[in-house]
């Protein structure tokens, strides 16, 4: 009977040390959260558990906007989820954003929202992809196009280009872009003399008057334009009413943006064009649970963001959904429809 007593009075011990340090580790992983006064906080792993993930983003050349954007949200993400392994990966833009995030290399990416569309319906340049594999997280900062003649052109409409000389900076701009605004215009490429260059070329070439007319797209501003702006001056056409229309509804990727006047020396008033977004796709079976809690996260954290990176601001709840050009994941969903925004 002894021993019996003995034995249960060592159990009964044990178990009240086991329940001691569970309470004492409890009550670590409490004091140790940092504390804040955003709304995600509240959201934070040591009040809700969840499921320990990692996700890389594919975003774009170290040191450039996207990479340190989704640096930013990772950085942001692993504080509040201490579950979630998230790192920004390295890439070339968008074409390699899709293609890894397609091959499961990255489970989410940045990508234009052309991009996204086209990868989306395996469209354009990706036909050889399977369609539906992607949804939408967010959208974040433009990018506009510029469409640049010099100062003391005669040119004052789209139109006035037939015939004439002009630059598109390399890749998609000139590839895709040109032939849409063309359209709109009621041109194409045969009714004007197209040469593809790098930025600085093409600005050079359009300083030195070797074309009549540069098309690029941009966030702004930006430093190579300026610096044309100011030495030689620019003036940036506008695309507005029925073009901008007819390129919206044919093309929804694009909408109406402005350039702010004063955003180039010599150029005062606003600037109606059109422009894309830098959006945030990932792949449509990544967990409802982890894109809900980034959706949140970077939302409710948007003045923290912001001050690591200006363009982590523009992830905001104003223009998050503009460049929903293909379905919406469920947890991102979920979250906006919460926000009232949905």
């Amino acid at each position: 009977m002894k021993k019996f007593f003995s034995a249960a009075l060592a159990v009964l011990m044990t178990l009240t040390l086991v329940a001691c340090g569970s309470n004492q580790a409890s009550s670590t992983a409490s004091t140790s959260t940092p504390a804040s006064d955003s709304p995600a906080s509240s959201a934070s792993s040591a009040e809700v558990k969840v499921e320990p993930i990692t996700v890389r983003i594919s975003a774009g050349p170290s040191g450039g906007n996207n990479f340190l954007i989704c640096a930013a949200f990772a950085d942001q993400m692993m504080k509040t989820f201490p579950e979630y392994t998230i790192s920004a990966e390295i890439s070339n833009g968008t074409a390699q954003n899709i293609r890894a995030t397609a091959e499961n290399e990255a489970q989410m990416c940045i990508a234009m929202s052309d991009g996204a569309m086209y990868a989306y319906e395996a469209g354009r340049e990706y036909t050889d992809l399977e369609a539906g594999q992607f949804a939408y997280v967010a959208g974040g900062y433009q990018t506009i196009i510029h469409f640049m003649v010099p100062a003391n052109s005669s040119v004052e409409s789209i139109y006035d280009l037939k015939d004439s000389k002009i630059a598109a900076s390399q890749g998609t701009t000139c590839q895709y872009y040109l032939p849409i605004v063309l359209e709109a215009y009621g041109m194409t490429t045969d009714d004007v003399e197209v040469t593809q260059l790098q930025l600085a070329d093409m600005m050079n070439a359009l300083s030195d008057g070797t074309v009549d007319a540069a098309m690029h797209i941009t966030s702004y501003p930006l430093a190579a334009i300026s610096d044309v702006a100011a030495t030689k001056g620019i003036k940036i056409l506008n695309i507005v009413d029925k073009e901008a229309e007819y390129i919206h509804e044919n093309y929804p990727f694009f909408s109406p943006m402005i350039i702010a006047g004063g955003s180039y020396q010599g150029i005062s008033e606003d600037v109606q064009t059109i422009g894309t977004l830098n959006t945030l796709i990932c792949r449509s079976d990544l967990s409802e649970e982890f894109v809900y809690n980034f959706v949140k996260t970077i939302m409710e954290n948007n003045d923290t963001l912001k001050n690591v990176h200006p363009k982590c601001g523009d992830f905001n709840l104003d223009n998050t959904l503009t460049g929903a050009v293909i379905p919406i994941h469920p947890g991102a969903e979920k979250y906006y429809k919460e926000a009232g925004i949905l």
